[in-house]
């Protein structure tokens, strides 16, 4: 009995000693040992070069200028899905003290401006800072009443290639790209490395590019990737404000876990509901018509 209690005793020991080998060499590695490259060469002023099995090559970009109006969600559409590359966003709220002294010095700025336009006889950009500084004092009287809030946020993306040349030719297509919605971009010169890091998964931003934004148009900024509601194949329910596209909507599309669909509008807004037999019927509320018809499946 002793001896096979000795067998057995070294047959687990033998069993253990490679576990604890491999337990104590992922000891030594963490998760950035694991993930880095060989080496980057950040001593190119308007680009960078990721050395590793493949060499790759990187350029960074942060937004210079923002249009006046947007529109959910087209304004940074192309920076999140423009091929390999990598966007982050830092918001930090402004306080309501700063936001309200900052608004108070540029409807005087802007008031002041107007007066000399008006003595100028300057009417263009009289009326253009006539509604500048309306806009403004709402937004002054919004923050005040608690309906709105003030943010700082920096944009930053990384543009991946594996030559220098597609490189030059993605940031063309990326900046004629962004132009169509009268968003500027600008290659971060002499701060590449700075921006490189501040798009990496680390929350350090190392970079002082910041825009304003309210709570309505920081909404925009958040990376969904399309308006478009519905599905090739289904019936017409209406029409997308922003687009103007027809919805079809196929309630029993495979891509959806059942066929049951709830539509809110307000009174007199003509709602469609449909019972178990899948009759399908518009409502109005200006009379007692209804117009039913049936859904062919």
């Amino acid at each position: 009995m002793s001896k096979k209690k000795k067998l057995k005793k070294q047959e687990e020991e033998l069993q253990r000693q490679p576990k604890e080998e491999k337990i104590e060499i992922l000891q030594k590695k963490n998760v950035k040992d694991l993930i880095a490259p060989s080496g980057i060469d950040a001593s190119n002023i308007d680009h960078m070069e990721i050395i590793s099995n493949a060499k790759r090559y990187a350029r960074s970009f942060f937004v210079s200028t923002l249009p006046r109006m947007c529109s959910f969600p087209d304004i940074f559409r192309d920076m999140y899905l423009f091929g390999d590359i990598n966007t982050s966003i830092y918001i930090n709220p402004i306080p309501e003290a700063r936001s309200q002294s900052e608004l108070n010095r540029v409807i005087n700025e802007l008031e002041t401006e107007r007066i000399v336009a008006q003595d100028r006889g300057n009417i263009n950009r009289e009326s253009s800072l006539t509604q500048k500084r309306l806009e403004a004092e709402q937004l002054r009287d919004e923050i005040a009443a608690g309906y709105n809030k003030l943010f700082e946020a920096t944009v930053v993306s990384t543009l991946f290639a594996y030559s220098l040349e597609e490189l030059d030719k993605f940031t063309k297509l990326l900046s004629t790209e962004m132009s169509k919605t009268l968003v500027g971009i600008k290659s971060a010169w002499a701060m590449q490395e700075e921006c490189f890091q501040s798009n990496l998964p680390l929350m350090q931003n190392k970079i002082s590019k910041s825009h304003t934004f309210d709570r309505r148009s920081m909404g925009t900024v958040f990376p969904f990737t399309t308006s478009e509601v519905g599905h090739p194949t289904g019936i017409p329910l209406g029409f997308n404000k922003q687009t103007g596209v027809p919805i079809l909507f196929d309630n029993f599309h495979s891509s959806l876990t059942n066929y049951n669909m709830v539509i809110f509008a307000k009174s007199g807004a003509r709602k469609i509901s449909y019972n178990e037999n899948f009759n399908f019927k518009i409502f109005s509320t200006y009379g007692n018509r209804e117009l039913s018809f049936r859904c062919g499946r």
